[in-house]
């Protein structure tokens, strides 16, 4: 389970990495195909996940 966690956790933290990459390149003319708020809206929810499996959640 650990394990899974973990994967998730590298996983998320490459989408991350990877908006917040686009968002700086194409700031002016935002990509049509991604929505930068929903993006961010998913990876939130992907880490408050992975918080709740590893027990540490916030409610």
């Amino acid at each position: 389970m650990m394990q899974a966690i973990g994967t998730l956790e590298r996983a998320v933290s490459r989408l991350e990495q990877d908006v917040a990459q686009r968002a700086e390149v194409m700031p002016a003319n935002p990509s049509p195909a991604l929505d930068h708020g929903a993006a961010r809206a998913a990876l939130r929810s992907l880490d408050d996940l992975i918080d709740t499996l590893k027990g540490n959640g916030h409610g």
